[in-house]
């Protein structure tokens, strides 16, 4: 222990009693001194003289609670002033306690001695947060990089119960407006609480709203406690609660039961248990803010999907394929328009992201086909498809009855993993439905698609189409799958024609086929 008196007498008068009850000191004379010692030495409490020349106790108190290192550090201010201003200044000032002169040895002993106590207390709280820390961490480390949101959460209850210091803890996910999952949840017997089961939705609600004004306790004898989750609860059950916030956004909400043992929980209770959630929170929010982001963004998606899909909120189009050589329209293209404006690639990519590309693709291909009803019957038509679409369903079903070529356009920003399973599907399907390979010349391998699957068409992609009047590497370039194509026996047709200059180009080309806005614009039949 620090001590800090000008008066030597009263400086070792302290620092022999201090002595004589097992505490080591260090004696400093001026408040300069003791802001040096305190620089470069580690001390338990400081007892210091507030009447000094120079630097005064108080000015030496300032500087004490300035430095982040001591801020905490207990002192005992020592004045010789019996008048309370005096002392009050002192505790505002930062003082832990305070000691009058002249003051009884087993007095300064008795202060000094519960200031170290709560010191040690104060250490095993931070040791035993740190051991739960690390526990934690190496279960976390157990689980994996590919651990779950619901594992995860489980590491988090799982510490929380450690010792038997909670009797009942959940971690909710919201995912959702209107969407709240339980991730994990300890003595579901007693919560009621089941994981992986949606609460409803008015709950849902409830926990957004309260979590998005942060930590709360939540008595479930109130009015109004039968609208939380599980019941019914013994009445003197009390909740705390934290949201588990991620940049900015409510994720999730932990909440803890606080045992009142027959009683509502007294304030004591509930504030360290209010304090240990809102700890924990945030140690959940760093496991689990990007997974359950990632979920509640797989959610949003899957509702949007759901919601095009329900409502049909979706119309073909039909863009025509021309044959350069005499202007004369041999096909058309089918492409989707989304009512909300999203751009289609997009919202395909969206659904096939949550297992509903299949889904999404059958039914915009569905519409283009009653639609197509309307187009001469000598036209064929091209149908957008991935490989998992031609791989999972019956396409011989959705046949155009009226013996119109469909052509199945195979999309090349799919990966192909397996070459021969796609080839047996689509020898399956001939000669009932043609095949364009789209975007030849980019993507992951549009030019190994025409060699292994032997299509009809190859679809240029419009990056070497614009502006190719310009570009005689990219005239070259077109020059050499013409060749190609005519090697495989394909047909190219190119994409994104608009501009005379590129009709033109592409025609001395030898280019077969074309579509763009500079030929015809994607247009709703009968408009």
């Amino acid at each position: 222990m620090l001590v800090v008196d000008d008066d030597r007498v009263a400086r070792h008068l302290a620092a022999s009693a201090l002595a004589a009850a097992g505490v080591e000191t260090v004696e400093a004379v001026t408040g300069r001194q003791a802001l040096d010692l305190l620089a470069h030495g580690t001390f338990a409490a400081v007892l210091l003289d507030n009447h000094m020349p120079g630097l005064s106790g108080l000015d030496v108190l300032g500087a004490i609670r300035a430095e982040p290192a001591t801020r905490t550090l207990p002192v005992l201010l020592v004045t010789a002033d019996e008048d309370v201003t005096d002392r009050v200044r002192g505790l505002r000032a930062g003082a832990s306690d305070y000691l009058v002169k002249p003051y009884d040895p087993d007095e300064l002993v008795a202060r000094v001695e519960a200031h170290l106590e709560n010191q040690t207390a104060w250490s095993e709280v931070v040791e035993s947060h740190l051991a739960q820390r690390a526990a934690m961490a190496e279960a976390v480390r157990q689980a994996g990089r590919n651990a779950t949101p619901e594992s995860l959460a489980d590491i988090v209850c799982a510490e929380l119960q450690r010792g038997g210091r909670r009797s009942g803890v959940v971690v909710i996910g919201i995912v959702g407006d209107a969407v709240a999952l339980p991730l994990a949840a300890r003595d579901i017997a007693a919560w009621n609480v089941e994981p992986g089961r949606l609460l409803p939705p008015a709950l849902a609600r409830y926990l957004v709203d309260r979590g998005e004004h942060g930590p709360w306790l939540e008595h479930l004898d109130d009015a109004g406690a039968a609208a939380l989750p599980g019941g019914p609860f013994p009445d003197d059950a009390t909740m705390a609660c934290a949201p588990i916030t991620w940049n900015g956004d409510l994720l999730g909400v932990l909440m803890v039961r606080v045992d009142g043992t027959g009683r509502r929980a007294g304030g004591a209770e509930t504030s360290a248990a209010l304090r240990e959630v809102v700890d924990f929170a945030g140690v959940a929010a760093g496991l689990l803010g990007l997974p359950l982001y990632r979920q509640a963004e797989r959610e949003r998606r899957r509702r949007i999907i759901d919601e095009v899909l329900a409502r049909r909120a979706f119309r073909p189009v039909f863009q025509p394929i021309v044959r350069l050589s005499d202007g004369e329209v041999v096909g058309y293209e089918a492409l989707t328009r989304f009512d909300d404006g999203a751009d289609a690639e997009l919202r395909f990519a969206q659904a096939s992201s949550i297992g509903l590309g299949v889904a999404l693709e059958l039914a915009t291909m569905t519409a283009a086909l009653d639609r197509a009803d309307a187009l001469p019957p000598d036209r064929f038509v091209t149908l957008n498809v991935s490989a998992p679409l031609i791989g999972r369903v019956a396409m011989t079903e959705i046949a155009d009855p009226s013996g119109r070529r469909i052509v199945l356009e195979l999309s090349e920003h799919e990966r192909i993993d397996d070459y021969d399973e796609l080839g047996e599907s689509l020898r399956a399907l001939r000669p009932a439905f043609g095949l364009a390979v789209d975007d030849a010349g980019s993507g992951f391998a549009s030019l190994r698609h025409v060699l292994t699957l032997g299509p009809d068409f190859m679809k240029l992609d419009q990056s070497w189409v614009k502006s190719i009047h310009e570009d005689q590497s990219r005239q070259a370039l077109v020059s050499g799958l013409v060749g190609f194509a005519a090697s495989t026996g394909a047909e190219l047709i190119a994409e994104g024609v608009e501009s005379a200059d590129e009709l033109a180009t592409l025609r001395r080309l030898g280019v077969g086929f074309g579509q763009g806005f500079h030929l015809a614009p994607p247009a709703e039949l009968g408009s």
